[in-house]
């Protein structure tokens, strides 16, 4: 896909990291940028339990942020929210 949703930041060390931490097809997609934050990717019965994904997310993101790697979200064009993982540059 070449949608981006993520802006990836870590050092190599920062993602091993955080691939151990994502449980599941879908918290791996969004380390990856496949699945939009907002669950505008979710399709099918997926899209019907995007609230059961949100707090999926936001779970990993937990977790992210209580391993020490940098979580912030930024707006982009027509308001999309990306994920930024890791350190600015």
């Amino acid at each position: 896909m070449s949608t981006k949703w993520l802006i990836d930041n870590m050092t190599e060390a920062q993602r091993d990291v955080a691939y151990s931490l994502a449980h599941g097809e879908y918290q791996r997609g969004v380390l990856r940028g496949y699945e939009a934050l907002s669950g505008s990717t979710l399709k099918g019965k997926a899209g019907r339990y995007r609230g059961k994904y949100q707090a999926s997310l936001y779970a990993l993101l937990k977790r992210l942020r209580s391993a020490g790697i940098p979580v912030a979200e930024q707006r982009q064009d027509h308001g999309r929210r990306v994920l930024v993982l890791g350190a600015a540059d």
